[in-house]
């Protein structure tokens, strides 16, 4: 992950791939919930869609919930400007930390690629030296 701060325009650029996962992950969220449309009605006779059909519809509406947190919570861009960013999180999952900016906006900004201490302690002490705080 490189992140670079642009002092003319007062902005970041983070070059970390995530802008490609989103993509590859709406697009398979996609065809998951056309799936998931599509299968109960063309193949499943009426038999099987009373049991395999409601599994199939939850599939559906767990995929339309995670497709809405996607695009209401979540931003891959890769430039953000310093006014557009609240604080610099840092969130433990699985007993692995993570570090996640939050935009003022609500959404947030996970920085991915960052495997130890040391980047996380490096990635802290830039975002302080350019005046956003951490928590």
């Amino acid at each position: 992950m490189k992140i670079t701060f642009n002092e003319k325009e007062k902005s970041i650029e983070i070059k970390d791939g995530l802008k490609t996962q989103f993509l590859l992950l709406k697009i398979s969220l996609g065809f998951v919930l056309a799936n998931s449309v599509l299968f109960p009605v063309f193949v499943l006779d009426k038999k099987q869609f009373e049991w395999m059909g409601f599994i199939w519809i939850l599939l559906g509406l767990a995929i339309i919930v995670l497709i809405a947190y996607q695009l209401l919570k979540k931003t891959a861009s890769e430039k953000l400007k310093l006014s557009d960013i609240s604080s610099l999180n840092e969130k433990q999952f699985f007993g692995r930390k993570m570090l996640r900016l939050k935009l003022n906006n609500g959404k947030t900004r996970d920085l991915i690629d960052v495997k130890s201490q040391k980047d996380i302690s490096e990635i802290k002490e830039f975002f302080n030296t350019i005046g956003i705080q951490t928590s």
